[in-house]
C-alpha cells in the first residue's frame, strides 16, 4: 500500500502538468506572426519607423521609433481569427485583415481602409 501511495505521490505532479489549457496552443499562423515586424518604409515614413511586437502569449506593443530610440511602446492583447487580427489596446481594438508570407505582412486597417507592409525583424542570434 506504502509503494502504490509513493507511486501516486511521484505521478501526481506530472499528471496535472500535462493537462495544459488548449487556448495556449498557437496555430501555425499564429507561430508566423510571433516576432518583431517593422514597418517597410515609403516616401511618407521615411523619418518615422514603426515596429509591432507579437509575443506568444498574445500579448505585444506597437513601437514608435524616431532617429533609433523607441518614442513610445504602447502595449495590446492579441487574437487572430482567420486572417483577422485584432489588438486590444486597453478596451480600445483596432481590427485588421492580414496577408502573410515569408517574413512579409500586408495590413488593411478595417475601419479606415488604409494599408501599410512590414517585414519581420530576423534577429542575428536565431
Amino acid at each position: 500500500m506504502k509503494k502504490t501511495l509513493l507511486l501516486l505521490a511521484i505521478m501526481l505532479p506530472f499528471i496535472f502538468t500535462s493537462c495544459g489549457d488548449d487556448n495556449d496552443v498557437l496555430s501555425s499562423m499564429e507561430q508566423e506572426l510571433v516576432g518583431e515586424w517593422a514597418i517597410i518604409k515609403t516616401t511618407d515614413t521615411q523619418a518615422d519607423d514603426y515596429h509591432y511586437v507579437f509575443n506568444k502569449e498574445r500579448t505585444g506593443s506597437r513601437r514608435h521609433i524616431v532617429n533609433g530610440e523607441v518614442v513610445t511602446d504602447v502595449p495590446f492583447n492579441w487574437t487572430l481569427n482567420g486572417n483577422t487580427l485584432t489588438l486590444d489596446y486597453i478596451g480600445q481594438k483596432l481590427v485588421m485583415e492580414i496577408t502573410m508570407k515569408i517574413n512579409q505582412m500586408h495590413v488593411v486597417y478595417v475601419a479606415t481602409g488604409a494599408t501599410e507592409d512590414y517585414k519581420k525583424v530576423v534577429s542575428t542570434e536565431d
